[in-house]
């Protein structure tokens, strides 16, 4: 089954040139000129990314993606901008924007956001896989295994700050004390606190 990717611009030309892009590697288009179709499309249809121009009238990029991300986090947006809104875009993030896409864009740029926001997407599926199989381990005593898991983790992530939480928790029930406070002093520089169900970082 096609991925379904929606894009939200007011420009008839850009949303053309950006559905032939996204046709060509595969993706099942939709389109909306404005915040209300978006959403109408987003409600009716398992959307997966949504391309949205930042720019628009009536409901602007901006409250569109937190609407969209009150509806499924899960979606990827990809805020698109021209040089003029590049720091909009760029605070987009904050609110949970995968990337921005600038314009003009070519479709070799299409694709490399795309392969860009899919793989730290996948990168997340993994790393959250190896944090609950090592917490499984640690719950079960096996802190040898949940060590090694944890390891493996912070190659394809060495910023995720409940890794390194976790690694203290294995350190301190193995008696190293001073090594596990380093690993969750390290661990609260990255953002995570072990309160947090995800970890910031």
């Amino acid at each position: 089954m096609k991925n379904k990717v929606l894009i939200v611009d007011d420009v008839k030309n850009i949303r053309e040139m950006l559905r032939t892009c996204l046709q060509d590697e595969g993706y099942e288009v939709f389109e909306a000129t404005c915040a209300r179709e978006a959403m109408e499309c987003i409600e009716k249809e398992n959307i997966k990314i949504v391309f949205s121009d930042i720019k628009m009238p009536e409901v602007n990029g901006t409250e569109l993606l937190k609407s969209i991300k009150n509806h499924n986090r899960n979606i990827i947006v990809i805020i698109m901008t021209a040089f003029g809104t590049i720091k909009n875009a760029v605070q987009c993030t904050k609110y949970g924007a995968s990337a921005y896409l600038q314009k003009p864009f070519t479709a070799k740029r299409v694709k490399g956001i795309l392969d860009e926001v899919l793989g730290k997407e996948q990168a997340k599926t993994d790393i959250n896989f190896y944090i609950t199989s090592a917490k499984k381990l640690l719950d079960k005593g096996d802190i040898n295994k949940a060590h090694e898991i944890l390891k493996r983790a912070l190659i394809i992530k060495d910023d995720c700050g409940e890794i390194y939480s976790l690694i203290g928790d294995i350190e301190e029930i193995s008696g190293e004390h001073e090594k596990a406070e380093n690993f969750r002093s390290f661990a609260k520089a990255l953002g995570f606190h072990k309160d947090d169900n995800v970890s910031k970082s």
